[in-house]
């Protein structure tokens, strides 16, 4: 269903993504940037619902799933991700995308609003946005990076389960199955670690001990003439719904969704998110 390709960054890292063919291609790709410590597997539910109707461009962005680790980690950040995805758009000789960011993906996507905006035909913001509540990055802090060894997938699944079951009261046991092995990965001696550097957690930790206030919402405004949807899980600690508000205030063609039984994130799948996303990508003209 998807083709596995690689490309290379400006400083020499050798990054992964996902291409998934589309039945149209005079629309618009979907550009699919995934959350701090995920990888593209994320989006491939979403991007097999997505495919028959244009491409789709699933990345790992440097450190996560198949994409090369960092050898230093105060690469990891933002900028630096942004300076790949344009490497991406360019490497593939793509002119316009909708991208489709996740939390850090959507943050990401913020970054190219002000980077390279013409690069934009739309952006879908899941579950992220210029205020970012601190006690969502607290829970988050808390894990990252952590190193946990898992004795097997039953263990792993047992974990999540217990760690993040109330984002997820609906999740079915395949569900949860699909979740965790798209957050973990088998080692040879078959147990189980997270998908990612663990060094991402070191370069947030320092982040956070010499952290600067950054105002984002400079970056939410440069997205100011493109169409924009942001998706907000009901119970999120991240997102907040006064956030939601007031980015609906200054953006005059945002539309906002709050998805049901839901926290830090929705993971697209949902009937309330497929049927607003399709309506949303319907109105634009490609």
């Amino acid at each position: 269903m998807f083709v596995e390709k690689y490309y290379h960054s400006a400083d020499g890292l050798k990054l992964y993504y996902r291409e998934y063919p589309g039945g149209d291609s005079g629309k618009t790709p979907l550009l699919c940037l995934h959350g701090l410590t995920r990888n593209s597997k994320d989006f491939d539910r979403f991007a097999r619902h997505f495919m028959t109707e244009r491409s789709i461009f699933s990345l790992d962005i440097r450190g996560r799933g198949q994409s090369q680790y960092d050898p230093d980690y105060s690469h990891y950040q933002i900028p630096t991700y942004v300076q790949d995805v344009m490497g991406f758009l360019d490497h593939r000789g793509l002119d316009r995308v909708i991208a489709v960011g996740t939390s850090m993906g959507g943050l990401i996507s913020m970054g190219l609003g002000v980077a390279r905006p013409d690069a934009l035909k739309a952006v879908i913001l899941n579950d992220i946005g210029p205020d970012i509540d601190p006690e969502g990055i607290e829970r988050i802090s808390g894990f990252v990076g952590t190193g946990i060894v898992l004795a097997d997938w039953p263990q792993a699944i047992a974990g999540m389960k217990s760690l993040i079951g109330n984002l997820f009261p609906d999740y079915s046991a395949e569900d949860w199955e699909v979740f965790t092995r798209n957050t973990f990965r088998a080692r040879p001696d078959g147990t189980i670690i997270a998908d990612y550097d663990q060094a991402i957690g070191t370069a947030i930790r320092e982040s956070d001990e010499n952290a600067v206030p950054v105002d984002l919402w400079p970056l939410f405004a440069a997205l100011g003439k493109i169409p924009v949807m942001v998706l907000r899980g009901e119970n999120s600690d991240i997102l907040s719904a006064e956030t939601v508000q007031k980015m609906t205030e200054i953006h005059p063609q945002l539309t906002s969704v709050t998805v049901p039984n839901r926290g830090h994130t929705p993971d697209l799948m949902e009937d309330i998110s497929l049927r607003q996303i399709h309506d949303f990508l319907d109105r634009l003209t490609t």
